[in-house]
């Protein structure tokens, strides 16, 4: 486990991320695209051709010189999807992943083949998991399957 500052700042920034996810979906289901895109692109950083025909947005949640997320807000083309977005942690929480819509927040620890764990990472998704309205990803597969089989 790990000390009790270490563990403030870690329930300090899962708060932070909770936050930010619930602005972001916010933001999708109230906002245009053009109003998202001036809102939440990081500043020089505006969505290139192939991202505005896709309606896609990118942009940098930076937390702390060590952590930041990478995100992806999908208005989606289709006239019967949501808006979505997809944040990958990186830095201290490289390997969390994060999915967020109108009516949900899903959280998982994915880490590609031979990458090194964010030293946080697997206490933001037991966290985040945990909150009121989020959902560890990797539990919902692992029902389904149960299900299935």
């Amino acid at each position: 486990m790990f000390g009790s500052g270490r563990r403030s700042r870690v329930e300090a920034r899962v708060k932070q991320i909770a936050r930010m996810v619930m602005v972001i979906v916010h933001g999708l289901q109230t906002k245009s695209y053009d109003v998202f895109v001036d809102d939440f692109s990081n500043p020089g950083r505006q969505p290139g051709t192939l991202e505005r025909l896709n309606r896609q947005v990118c942009f940098e949640l930076r937390i702390s010189p060590t952590c930041w997320y990478d995100a992806t807000a999908d208005f989606s083309r289709r006239t019967d999807a949501y808006p979505f977005v997809n944040l990958h942690g990186r830095g201290d929480d490289f390997g969390v992943s994060i999915s967020a819509s109108v009516g949900y927040s899903t959280v998982e620890l994915s880490v590609p083949p031979d990458q090194k764990i964010g030293r946080d990472a697997e206490a933001i998704v037991r966290a985040l998991a945990g909150t009121p309205g989020w959902t560890n990803a990797s539990r919902i597969e692992r029902d389904l399957d149960l299900l299935r089989g």
